[in-house]
């Protein structure tokens, strides 16, 4: 039995294929992340049975291979009904609202960055509830997680004992014998998946891929990852490009704290519910 080479990068090299992420898709890993990618690269290279120089030149050239390499590389961690109390916020009034004064008009929501989409079809289950017709569109630059996505089906841990909790009963109907949540054609209908790469946004081809005129854009635990400056940049696309007038967009409450004074276009102010924060285009911007 042969056995492969073990591959072990050096610190330049590294550096130099996390640079070609960065350039790619605008991602900027932190530590952790950063040890993940390096042992994938390595792993690919022992399987390919080829040097470091020649897997950075099938890089440059195989569109599959750096395909491969951004869904290896990308964070994809969620779950159904992240951050509750957003969710709640559009149970007990924007939906309630939307529905009284455009009942026969369906409701437009960006799930930006969705990873596997536990988000889009918290979403769509969420307004199906609520007696209005939700058109999901749910965007990653990951092509893996969003084919996971259009199948619908899901494992029993997309449910955590805490976070969403409250939200659990609204699964049960699509629960299944085998620890499952599958969703029927009449929930996936209202889902559609797009790959976005959110650092291209305001790039020709990106800007024709954007969904246009969204009544409610969640992009959560993503900025994170970004350059302070593609935040402004992906930011301002998006609030000229896909929010309606008085649309509302939600970041993850970890990352309020990023969105200063400095950062926000003028067309977008931030609001206080209670306890939470979201952002809300104003009208006539």
């Amino acid at each position: 039995m042969i056995q492969e080479k073990k591959i072990v990068l050096t610190q330049e090299e590294t550096d130099y294929f996390i640079s070609l992420l960065t350039m790619g898709t605008g991602i900027i890993p932190r530590s952790s992340h950063r040890a993940g990618i390096q042992t994938y690269i390595e792993k690919k290279i022992a399987e390919k049975n080829i040097s470091v120089s020649e897997f950075k030149l099938n890089l440059q050239s195989d569109k599959n291979l750096f395909t491969e390499f951004i869904n290896e590389s990308t964070v994809n961690e969620t779950y159904f009904f992240r951050e509750e109390k957003q969710f709640a916020l559009l149970k007990e009034r924007y939906f309630p609202m939307w529905k009284a004064m455009f009942p026969s008009v369906p409701i437009k929501i960006w799930s930006a960055a969705c990873s596997y989409g536990e988000e889009a079809y918290s979403l769509a289950v969420l307004a199906k509830v609520c007696g209005i017709k939700a058109f999901v569109t749910a965007s990653d630059i990951n092509s893996e997680v969003l084919d996971h996505c259009n199948k619908g089906v899901f494992w029993e841990s997309s449910i955590r004992s805490v976070d969403g909790f409250s939200f659990k009963n609204l699964l049960l109907p699509y629960k299944t014998n085998e620890g499952k949540i599958v969703f029927p054609d009449e929930i996936k209908s209202c889902i559609q998946t797009r790959k976005i790469n959110l650092s291209k946004i305001d790039s020709p081809l990106g800007d024709a891929n954007l969904p246009k005129n969204q009544n409610i854009i969640f992009i959560r635990n993503v900025f994170i990852y970004f350059s302070q400056e593609l935040r402004i940049r992906i930011l301002n696309s998006i609030i000229d490009k896909c929010l309606a007038e008085g649309g509302i967009l939600f970041v993850s409450m970890s990352e309020i704290a990023q969105f200063d004074s400095n950062m926000l276009p003028p067309s977008l102010e931030k609001v206080m519910d209670g306890n939470i924060f979201y952002f809300k285009k104003k009208q006539g911007r």
